[in-house]
């Protein structure tokens, strides 16, 4: 298997301009999420696993239906391995071009630490390669591509970053919540954060699985959005009334916008003096 490296016409990368900035709930189609989604203001934005998508979906539904148009909707295949082992490219293809979020985080593969360094480098290119797959697929519809990051090593992010600097890609997403699932912690997954920084300074990231706005202040300042399930706890969500919960979301919002917009490390602390920009 060989790095894809060819120019992709067509294909609709996120622009860091646009692209999902701060607060992002990570929901799921059940009615307590909805009802909560229903109270909060305008311009919320929600990330759902494919295969909650592709339920929505065999119900008739599509983002838009289901959220609202005011509402930013980004699907994500950062799933659990054994689902994600049964997703193939085409079925991600039309759960997405059925629901038609905004943004999609296409075609993740497991990469372990543990792994054997083969498969690893094997499945950073499948990464690559469905993401290419599923992009050029994708070009003749609203839904821009949100890539991932994948890699242990910087020799195996940088396949990352040579495929993205081909296809014009400057927002990516980097899925963090194995590190807390695994009882590792914050403190190996800010190495990454500070890795990617150093390596890529032009990238701008979606972090999955992390909303604590202190801990969002160590991570350097190219982490912009913050995905997760944070928002459940802070809110007491189903043991407060509803608008108790979007009052209590309002003042996490507040914190983690703060925290990702002025509040982290500088650049400088990543990166070699020649790779800080302006």
């Amino acid at each position: 298997m060989t790095i894809p490296s060819r120019k992709h016409q067509g294909f609709n990368p996120a622009i860091s301009d646009h692209a999902p900035r701060g607060t992002v709930l990570l929901a799921e189609p059940q009615k307590a999420h909805t009802e909560f989604l229903d109270e909060i203001p305008l311009e919320t934005r929600v990330l759902i696993r494919v295969h909650h998508a592709e339920r929505l979906v065999r119900k008739g539904e599509t983002a838009e239906t289901y959220y609202g148009e005011n509402t930013t909707v980004i699907t994500t295949t950062t799933v659990h391995d054994r689902i994600l082992s049964d997703l193939s490219w085409q079925r991600e293809l039309d759960v997405i071009r059925e629901f038609e979020p905004d943004y999609h985080i296409p075609c993740d593969y497991p990469v372990y630490k543990h792994d054997q360094e083969s498969q690893r480098r094997e499945h950073v290119l499948s990464c690559l390669e469905g993401t290419l797959w599923i992009g050029q697929r994708l070009r003749d519809v609203k839904t821009e591509i949100i890539p991932l990051v994948k890699g242990e090593t910087p020799g195996e992010r940088s396949l990352c970053y040579r495929v993205y600097r081909d296809i014009g890609a400057e927002y990516v997403a980097v899925y963090g919540a194995q590190y807390f699932l695994s009882g590792k912690g914050f403190k190996p997954l800010q190495r990454l954060l500070q890795n990617i920084a150093s390596e890529a300074p032009n990238l701008n990231l979606m972090i999955i699985g992390l909303q604590s706005p202190r801990l969002l202040e160590k991570a350097p300042p190219q982490v912009v959005a913050a995905a997760g399930q944070r928002w459940i706890k802070e809110t007491r969500l189903r043991k407060v009334p509803t608008p108790a919960s979007a009052y209590l979301y309002d003042k996490m919002n507040e914190r983690i916008h703060n925290a990702v917009s002025s509040g982290q490390a500088p650049l400088s602390m990543f990166t070699e003096p020649t790779e800080v920009t302006a």
